[in-house]
């Protein structure tokens, strides 16, 4: 079976789907901008080709409706198929249940999607299901934040006094930071310029051996920021005030992100907008320069969890 088949929507008569597809001309008729198509059969392809402000109107349309209404989430989980059915081959390995499990966690994502911002929403459901599959079969660093007790559990054939216990396994300190990267720039807690600042001086700090105790683990060293100053257009000390607001921002954010009643409000007082027109150009200012310095870079960047590196993925 496929992701698809346990839901039975690649019948576009298939009873759920009939649901959805009514559900969708009602809600077009008491909302006239969501009538974006006429059947909602034609959503999918209408999306592949939407402006971003167009496709997340629509999307926070459905997350909505979906808290109340199982059309609703039928339309949206119609909509992941084909990056549930991806996510689902990409862990196949892992368990032969792979499609099932897939299917479950992504009807519950969908449930919640309200959640997050409507811009960006399907990657965001889509990696919200990854995450929660995997801690569900205790792989990787999702798994031991699941159950920290269990995961540090160490079995023993028979009882010695003097058995010594393996020290627990430590999670991946490049996932922990590129799993909050990741939420913190959906969340608009920092942009991808802040981002990119941040991996600079890191990365600087590392090659001078920059002692943690001073300027926020080193990070504001003047040295280090003069350094990346010669790139900017900004003053040293700018920059270093730039530096530290994001700092804070990002710490802020982390404080409140595993707590789901306190990340719902960080999101209402953070709302998504559209990048101006200088952060665009500045987007694109940093994408040219690293992909005429990454063959001299440093032999790491951090990767999203949609594969995207995290300094090249615009605010939008």
């Amino acid at each position: 079976m496929s992701v698809a088949d346990y839901f039975g929507l690649d019948d576009p008569e298939s009873l759920l789907m009939n649901d959805a597809r009514a559900g969708w001309l009602r809600w077009c008729a008491e909302d006239p901008d969501l009538a974006v198509v006429d059947d909602l059969t034609d959503l999918r392809a209408w999306t592949w080709r939407a402006e971003s402000e167009a496709k997340g109107r629509v999307f926070g349309r459905l997350a909505e409706v979906a808290q109340t209404e199982d059309a609703a989430r039928a339309a949206l989980v119609w909509l992941l198929l084909p990056g549930a059915i991806n996510l689902a081959d990409g862990l196949r390995d892992l368990t032969a249940d792979i499609d099932g499990l897939v299917a479950g966690q992504l009807w519950i994502e969908v449930a919640r999607s309200h959640l997050h911002s409507p811009y960006g929403l399907a990657k965001a459901v889509l990696n919200s299901t990854r995450r929660a599959v995997l801690a569900e079969l205790g792989v990787g660093s999702h798994g031991r934040q699941r159950d920290r007790a269990w995961s540090q559990t160490v079995l023993l054939d028979r009882f010695e006094d003097q058995a010594v216990q393996l020290e627990p396994e430590r999670v991946d300190p490049y996932d922990e930071l590129v799993e909050v990267l990741d939420a913190a720039l959906r969340d608009n807690a920092v942009g991808c310029i802040d981002i990119w600042l941040l991996h600079e001086l890191a990365v600087a700090a590392q090659d001078a051996d920059a002692p943690m105790r001073r300027g926020r683990c080193g990070l504001t060293s003047p040295a280090l920021v003069d350094q990346i100053a010669r790139r900017r257009p900004e003053a040293a000390r700018t920059l270093r005030r730039w530096l530290g607001s994001a700092v804070d921002q990002l710490a802020a954010y982390v404080d409140c992100w595993q707590d789901d009643a306190r990340l719902g409000q960080w999101r209402a007082d953070h709302p998504h907008r559209l990048p101006t027109e200088k952060e665009l150009l500045e987007t694109e200012r940093v994408y040219d320069e690293l992909l005429t310095s990454r063959g001299q870079g440093p032999g790491w960047e951090p990767i999203g969890t949609d594969g995207v590196p995290l300094v090249l993925r615009a605010s939008a």
